[in-house]
This record gives structure tokens, C-alpha cells and sequence, in this order.
């Protein structure tokens, strides 16, 4: 019994694969035709399924090692072509994040799966055919899977475009900021129990609280959230020096984004109380 694999870009790869994985039992011989490889396989009947399933393994090997990046590449230079050849390298590793992250956080398992599924219907089509090209074996019999990356291609795109939007409209703020003059020293912020904000003066008077308690919302239908409330609420207050009285990263994050180094956070002291978070200083005591 035997199997012909060819393939046009990756005859070295399998080779290796093939003395690699197999030891007595079969013979493989290597041939040219036109600007494919071949590679003939002879083995004993007896060892015919378990045969079948080395050499798919090697071909979800191939797939995904190799040839999944570059089918990306060729969906995102067909569909998305209006993109740099930066973004479009941005975007091709946030495809591979979105295949890798579909089924399980583990990068490393969701890879595992889909070199499974290959390998499984790999084998069937070896029940039924004894020649299989490679490059056209994906493009035409694994239509799941390149559907599979169109998706995934989309998603990556969206995130791209989201990611881009909110990086330029960062920078814009940043700017208005750098040409702003500071009209106060000090401006503290705290954060209360329900999630809202509250920025208090050196004194500690509070101050520009009707951006904080909603006055900004109407103007965006109710869909602004207490970040971009606080952020709002900042700009107009043009503090020269701004403290974080609460431990939030992700806000301290996007606040430092726009005001650099004007951003402190605190180690504790009674205004982190006020906001309901404990300072450093009461969890030392305990």
C-alpha cells in the first residue's frame, strides 16, 4: 500500500518529518515534477492505520507551523489591502492571538486543537485517496478551518481598528492637554464605593463635580462611563500635579496615557480612606 504527498513550497520540511517519525517498515522516495516534490510511501499493510496517522500529523504539522500564517496573510492582503504593511503585520498577530484564544486561554492548547482536527480529517481523506497535495489539500478539503481564519481575520481587524481609534484619540487629548496652562496646583481624585469619582482640591474642597455626576453623560445618550467621565473631568480641571487616592491599573493606565508624568498614586493617607479604599499604611497595621 502506499500514499504520495506533494507539496510546492515545503519539501525540506516534510523530509525531515519523515525520517524523523518513522523508522523501519516503509520506504519513501523523493521525486521532482515540474515544481513539485513528491514523496512516495510504501508501508505493510498490517501497520495501515497507524501509518495513516503519522503521516497526518505531519501534514496538521505543515498546516499549522507554515502554512497557516501565510493563508492569513493572504486574507488579510486581499480583503483588508487599504492597510500598511505595519498594520497588516499587526494584524496577522492578532489573528494568530484570536485562533490561539477561541476555545481556551491556553495559546498553547487552542494550537494543540486545531493540529487535532487537521489530523483527523486528514486521515479520513487518507481512507478514501491515496495522493494528497498539501497546499491545495488545505484551500479546498479543510474549509472549516480557512473559515476558521476569515473569522478570525475579522475579529482581528475590528480589535485593530478599535485599538487604533482609541490610541489617536488618546494622542488628541494628550495633546489638548500639553497646550493647556494649569490652572490649579493639586488635583486629588477618589474614588467612592458605587464606582464614581470624586477630585478634591490641595485643601481638600471639591471641585468640577458636576462632570463627575452625570453632565457629561447626557451629552453621550447615557453610554459614558465613570473613566471617560474622570478623564473629562480632568481636562477641564488642567491640574499641574494630579494624585490618585485608589489602586485601579487600568484607570491609573489610561489617566498616565494623557497626563504623564503629572500622575501620582498615592501610599495611603485619609482621602484613600474617604474613597473606600484601604491605604498601604492600614495594611501594614494589620
Amino acid at each position: 500500500m502506499g500514499i504520495t504527498i506533494s507539496t510546492l513550497e515545503y519539501p525540506e520540511e516534510i523530509k525531515t518529518k519523515l525520517k524523523d517519525q518513522f523508522g523501519a517498515g516503509f520506504i519513501f522516495a523523493e521525486q521532482e515534477n515540474k515544481d513539485y516534490t513528491l514523496f512516495k510511501i510504501d508501508f505493510d499493510q498490517k501497520k495501515n492505520f497507524s501509518t495513516l496517522e503519522y503521516l497526518a500529523t505531519i501534514i496538521a504539522d505543515i498546516v499549522v507551523d507554515h502554512l497557516e500564517k501565510k493563508f492569513i496573510n493572504r486574507i488579510i492582503k486581499h480583503k483588508y489591502n487599504n492597510f500598511s504593511l505595519d498594520e497588516r503585520d499587526i494584524i496577522e498577530e492578532m489573528t494568530v492571538d484570536h485562533l490561539n484564544e477561541s476555545l481556551t486561554p491556553d495559546k498553547n492548547l487552542g494550537k494543540i486543537l486545531r493540529r487535532e482536527e487537521i489530523t483527523r480529517q486528514t486521515i479520513r481523506y487518507f481512507n478514501k485517496n491515496q495522493d494528497l497535495n498539501v497546499e491545495g489539500f488545505v484551500r479546498f478539503r479543510l474549509k472549516d478551518y480557512i473559515d476558521e481564519l476569515k473569522l478570525a481575520v475579522e475579529l482581528a481587524v475590528d480589535d485593530f481598528i478599535i485599538e487604533k481609534e482609541y490610541n489617536e484619540f488618546i494622542d488628541l487629548l494628550k495633546y489638548f492637554v500639553d497646550i493647556q496652562e494649569p490652572r490649579i496646583k493639586q488635583a486629588n481624585v477618589t474614588q467612592t464605593k458605587n464606582g464614581s469619582f470624586k477630585i478634591l482640591d490641595k485643601l481638600g474642597n471639591v471641585i468640577n463635580n458636576e462632570y463627575l455626576e452625570g453632565y457629561l453623560a447626557e451629552m453621550f445618550d447615557g453610554e459614558v462611563e465613570y473613566e471617560d467621565l474622570l478623564v473629562s473631568a480632568l481636562i477641564n480641571v488642567a491640574a499641574e500635579k494630579i494624585v490618585l487616592h485608589f489602586k485601579k491599573p487600568d484607570i491609573e493606565d489610561t489617566v498616565r496615557k494623557i497626563f504623564d508624568e503629572r500622575v501620582e498614586v498615592c501610599d495611603g493617607c485619609d482621602l484613600c480612606n474617604v474613597s473606600g479604599n484601604k491605604s498601604l499604611i492600614d495594611e501594614k497595621k494589620e
